[in-house]
């Protein structure tokens, strides 16, 4: 077996074990399969094919596989997996080895999951979703697809040894069926991912551009003479010589003009031609080939200016005709912030490579413009809590993670530490923390780019320093306090910079926000406004009516994510901390 990425070997050899199965009927060891890598990175999605010897044939299939998002060290790694369907994998970060301890790590799931999915699609664990694949365990067939998933669970309690089918390496992993929905984070990509649009745009424009120097004004400006001269000149000499390459010899040929075109413009966007001539003889091709190669190696300075040229203009136009779509989906973000709210339910881990888009795109990705058309899913809810208190007035504690980039220290301490800092403030925290993640996600849709890169270095910093004081309850209130005051004077001077970088984009993206949603924010203004003890405060009062005033019309990504940003902030930052407590 070729040697594929490390943190993948157990996911392939569990589905390598599997496709015997299907194959034989049997997980014999002297079986030997080969896996044979398709497109193999170490980052992103690697396909491979699973081949064996069965009665004398070749049996075979594909399956692909991808880690999705950041390494959180105390959170469990997802992956996506492609076999028949789509599955979400998500991995322990410690092996789960003990059979109800794993089913009640999958029954707490369910919990958050029965008092949201009314009004939120959800994909959580399920053992069903995997042991329908096992053609070594059958249900009969007078058993309900509502009533599978118990009927399992009784099948693997009375047969321990049926329960390996849910263990990959040393433990027992989660499952989840995803069906056809893309994943949020596949979506923000093919928004913002001008490399195609950059050569597809080469390919479909370049040769008029560079035939005619008012079309190449038009297109890429007045300033880049010498570019298009030095493309032009490099043109004509292609021409010249494939035509004395088609021409030399007995035999005549006839390459159309525009076939010319695509082969040399393919080559200058850096892709690989597709060539259907099949009147002309395999030397002649490669002859012409040959011809392509070196010509634009010749001018390859150019071509890279031409490149980037292209990319610009690319950006801008796709950006532009992406517009109605990042308002789509910076909409539905809010929604399900406000949805969330109404359960009482905090994700804490709101991320894009945690989402999905409920509605079956397929090439139909218009409709992420019309917000009605579709909802936001969330896949993982590991580290998510009900934070309304229970008649005790207590909050159950989470899971102590988050992903840096969209994470605030608040998540990473517990209920003690926060319930001591914020008092009756915590459930509002909980809130908060899907706040501040809601807000870098419409900072990504809009401008492809992550909000926070200095302060989720600091993330890192703080969960080291944090773990030095755990057994003193003093020392993590100061420590707590101290790092807080780093991370969001760092947190507040990277919004200010990227907020001024990304202004023109942030501020084309308009949105009219409907009346439930403006009254969600207005609300946590007005909360806040009282908190802090402003009535009385003229200026204040007058910041305050104008920025509430301002909901009412369309706004921009720019002002939406400044506004979020300051509610969180105000809340989760005191300016008493400014003078340093203790020692962290």
């Amino acid at each position: 077996m070729p040697k594929p990425p490390k943190d993948i070997k157990p996911l392939l050899r569990y589905f390598v074990n599997l496709f015997k199965l299907h194959v034989t009927g049997a997980n014999d060891p002297s079986d030997s399969v080969r896996v044979i890598p398709v497109l193999e990175r170490s980052s992103g999605e690697s396909i491979y094919e699973f081949k064996m010897r069965y009665r004398s044939a070749w049996k075979t299939r594909r399956m692909a596989i991808e880690p999705l998002g950041e390494k959180v060290e105390s959170k469990s790694r997802c992956y996506k997996v492609v076999y028949d369907d789509t599955l979400v994998i998500k991995i322990p970060p410690r092996p789960i080895t003990d059979f109800t301890t794993y089913l009640n790590h999958i029954r707490r799931e369910h919990t958050i999951v029965r008092r949201i999915r009314k009004t939120i699609p959800c994909v959580f664990p399920e053992i069903t979703a995997i042991l329908k694949k096992v053609p070594a365990i059958r249900l009969p067939s007078y058993v309900m697809p509502e009533d599978a998933e118990k009927e399992y669970i009784d099948l693997l309690s009375k047969n321990p040894g049926l329960q390996e089918f849910l263990k990959i390496g040393d433990g027992f992993v989660f499952f989840m069926t995803l069906s056809r929905f893309r994943f949020f984070n596949q979506v923000i990509e093919a928004i913002h991912h001008p490399v195609d649009h950059t050569r597809n745009e080469i390919v479909k424009n370049g040769p008029q551009a560079i035939a005619d120097y008012l079309v190449f004004e038009s297109l890429y400006g007045g300033k880049n003479d010498r570019v298009y001269f030095e493309l032009h000149d490099l043109t004509e000499t292609y021409d010249r010589i494939v035509e004395e390459a088609i021409h030399k010899g007995d035999a005549k040929y006839a390459i159309p003009d525009f076939q010319r075109q695509e082969w040399l413009f393919s080559h200058i966007a850096g892709l690989r031609p597709e060539i259907d001539a099949k009147d002309l003889p395999e030397a002649l091709l490669e002859e012409i080939e040959q011809i392509t190669r070196k010509l634009t190696r010749e001018k390859k300075t150019a071509i890279e200016e031409f490149r980037k040229l292209v990319y610009r203009v690319a950006k801008n136009k796709n950006f532009y005709s992406n517009r109605g779509r990042m308002r789509g989906l910076a909409t539905n973000i809010l929604e399900l912030l406000y949805r969330l709210k109404k359960r009482r339910v905090a994700i804490r881990d709101l991320k894009p490579d945690n989402m999905y888009v409920a509605a079956f795109l397929d090439g139909a990705d218009h409709i992420l413009a019309n917000p009605e058309a579709y909802e936001l899913g969330l896949i993982d809810m590991e580290t998510a809590l009900c934070f309304k208190p229970d008649r005790y007035g207590k909050i159950h504690q989470p899971l102590l993670a988050g992903t840096p980039s969209y994470a605030t220290p608040s998540h990473i301490f517990g209920n003690k530490v926060l319930r001591a800092l914020y008092k009756d403030e915590l459930p509002r925290i909980f809130f908060l923390q899907d706040m501040q993640a809601t807000l870098v996600m419409i900072f990504k849709v809009v401008t492809g780019r992550s909000l926070f890169v200095n302060a989720a270095r600091l993330m890192l910093e703080i969960s080291h320093i944090k773990k030095k004081n755990v057994e003193n309850f003093d020392g993590l209130l100061n420590v707590y306090k101290n790092t807080s005051r780093t991370f969001w004077k760092t947190a507040e001077a990277e919004l200010s910079e990227k907020l001024q970088k990304y202004r023109h984009r942030l501020e084309e993206v308009e949105i009219e926000l409907p009346a439930h949603l403006r009254r969600l924010l207005a609300s946590e203004y007005r909360h806040e406004f009282k908190q802090m003890g402003y009535p009385g405060d003229k200026k204040k009062e007058k910041e305050y009516r104008q920025t509430v005033e301002a909901l009412d019309d369309p706004v921009s990504c720019g002002f939406l994510v400044g506004f979020l940003f300051r509610r969180v902030f105000s809340a989760m930052y005191r300016p008493e901390w400014d003078q340093k407590i203790g020692s962290a």
